[in-house]
């Protein structure tokens, strides 16, 4: 008797075992819905970060590549039933760290700061030996090519017309990327010193001596002495110890 009512126990039993295992499933299955949801929250905020960021730069006419950090399990990040909204922070253009806060504004709303670092790879002229400092680039001195321009401060130079000619300011290395900042005109006329002095009108050209007053690149005007009549006039400087009065 006892071993058939153990049996008639056991018998009774199997629903409520069975049903406890069903529910403990769907909590599993619950906590992995959760946290799938969670994982893809963190990956719509990635998404969007990288789409501003690449809106924000002229990847048409650039290259870059995009670091973004890795996600944090420990921060949850709920899945936006809406669109994400993002904004930019700042930046010259050219890469570096930047910042995107990305907004869900649904009825549970959250934002957060994504942190990037953006290199940007651009065309720029580079010097091909090192360079002294008060040196003239000539064309044998320079090359263009695509370099990563995030950590450059100041404007870059692309075309190799706009760097021939110009005097570096400090020493700089092979594959130095050249800028503006490190680039001056170099001078035509020193002050002191004897130019040619041209004039012409009504077609008739007449070239005489003077003194520089001031120093001065190409196409700047300055004051010159006139040496026969010891008169000063405004000239331009036009080349190498060269002048041209202004009527």
């Amino acid at each position: 008797m006892s071993i058939k009512h153990g049996s008639k126990m056991r018998s009774l039993m199997r629903p409520y075992l069975f049903a406890g295992f069903s529910a403990t499933s769907l909590l599993l299955s619950a906590d992995s819905t959760f946290a799938q949801a969670v994982g893809d929250g963190h990956q719509d905020m990635a998404s969007a970060a990288r789409q501003a960021i690449e809106q924000s730069f002229d990847t048409s006419r650039n290259r870059i590549e995009i670091e973004l950090p890795a996600a944090d399990p420990r921060l949850q990040i709920p899945v936006c039933s809406i669109p994400l909204e993002t904004s930019m922070s700042r930046h010259n253009g050219q890469g570096g760290r930047v910042s995107v806060k990305v907004d869900c504004r649904d009825a549970a709303p959250w934002a957060r700061h994504v942190a990037a670092q953006v290199r940007v790879y651009r065309d720029a002229v580079v010097t091909l030996r090192n360079m002294p400092r008060g040196a003239v680039i000539s064309a044998a001195d320079i090359a263009v090519r695509e370099v990563d321009v995030s950590m450059i401060r100041g404007q870059i130079i692309e075309s190799i017309d706009d760097a021939l000619g110009m005097e570096i300011k400090r020493h700089t290395n092979t594959d130095a990327v050249l800028s503006l900042d490190i680039l001056s005109t170099p001078l035509m006329v020193k002050r002191g010193e004897t130019v040619v002095v041209t004039a012409e009108r009504a077609g008739v050209v007449i070239r005489q001596q003077g003194v520089a007053l001031q120093d001065g690149e190409s196409g700047k005007q300055i004051q010159i002495r006139n040496s026969r009549s010891d008169r000063v006039i405004q000239a331009i400087v036009t080349g190498p110890g060269e002048v041209k009065v202004i009527f």
